[in-house]
């Protein structure tokens, strides 16, 4: 053994021994990463096997696995979930998951389960899904939004806010979605009294992150006379269905009086009566119904929709984010002349 290894004091001895460590350290890491491969596999089965098909609503279960049926199938669920067949996009999901090793290649459709979840609304388990998509990516970025619209729809306010520290290091801007959420927490922290929310809404008027429509509307919920106080003619637009559709009771005709925009919306609306003096609005429907009574027709009313700037998609009802992208401030608010038909109007508040 003597003539085959080299003497301890040989320098040739140090790096044998430099080269078993590495070995050592090699074969030890290649074991523990198989290791660690199979507990992750199975946790993602075990993971997994809590979101069952409920209703079996495809017969795909027993269906033979081709890698070339990935992107038809996973086209289908997408389509499904356009078209809102929520369980038949969760059952094909699931499917592909199930059938699919590679992590990589496996989270696009991880992330489909989980917007779809979403948009079904099962809130927790698209939580699940979203978390253990992070727990191994937690720099994907769409992600990350999506887990911090679930958390704004769960009133998880704090939980919102964390989100955005990854999204920060990641180099998003995300100021008016930090001012949205902050927005959303304080109308709806029951703690504070409406002198207190008040207060703070005025406060949060002279910051340009924060929606001047949202404000003004929670204003007109708490605090008639500084709702008035703060309408801005420049934004007469962004609010005229609040406006429209505010009882004779909520009106504050001195306010109205000193401004010819809300003179002439109040005038159209008929809670003013029309005069020689009045003024003309920068608003063409308004204008229009102005000009019909002036030749004799009070039939004419407004209706609205409400438009998303991002997707395009048109609703018939306001939201503060858009029920199909979730796009924030980013509503569009479009005004139709229509007959006035008898009926009993509610307001917006």
């Amino acid at each position: 053994m003597d003539n085959i290894l080299p003497a301890y004091d040989d320098p040739l001895f140090s790096i044998l021994v430099i080269i078993i460590l590495i070995l050592i350290v090699a074969i030890s890491a290649f074991v523990m990463g198989n290791i660690k491969e199979t507990k992750r596999k199975e946790r993602l089965k075990k993971f997994l096997k809590g979101f069952s098909q409920d209703h079996k609503i495809l017969e795909i279960e027993e269906m033979p696995f081709e890698r070339t049926l990935i992107k038809p199938l996973a086209l289908l669920a997408k389509a499904f979930n356009n078209q809102g067949e929520y369980q038949k996009a969760i059952n094909l999901n699931l499917y592909l998951i199930n059938h699919i090793n590679d992590f990589c290649e496996k989270e696009p459709i991880l992330e489909e389960l989980g917007k779809t979840y979403l948009r079904a609304g099962f809130l927790k388990r698209s939580e699940s899904i979203f978390l253990e998509i992070l727990h191994k990516h937690p720099r994907n970025i769409e992600t990350l939004y999506n887990l911090g619209v679930v958390y704004e729809l769960l009133h998880e306010h704090d939980k919102a806010l964390n989100i955005l520290i990854p999204l920060n290091i990641l180099e998003e801007d995300t100021e008016n979605l930090e001012a949205h959420i902050r927005l959303n927490k304080l109308l709806t922290n029951k703690k504070l009294s409406k002198e207190e929310k008040v207060n703070a809404l005025e406060a949060l008027l002279q910051d340009k992150y924060y929606a001047y429509r949202r404000i003004i509307k929670a204003l007109f919920s708490l605090n008639l006379e500084s709702a008035w106080q703060h309408i801005d003619e420049k934004k007469i637009h962004a609010i005229l269905d609040i406006l429209w559709f505010l009882p004779s009771s909520n009106l504050n005709f001195d306010k109205i009086a000193s401004s010819e925009p809300l003179t002439a919306i109040f005038t159209a609306k008929g809670e003013i009566t029309m005069s020689e003096t009045t003024p003309q609005s920068d608003l063409f429907a308004i204008n229009t119904i102005i000009s019909a009574k002036r030749g004799g027709n009070e039939t004419l009313d407004l209706l609205f929709s409400y438009g998303c700037g991002k997707c395009k998609q048109h609703f018939p009802i306001a939201f503060t984010r858009c029920p199909k992208c979730y796009a924030i401030d980013a509503i569009q608010i479009k005004e139709t002349l229509a007959e006035k038909k008898p009926q009993t109007r509610y307001s917006l508040l």
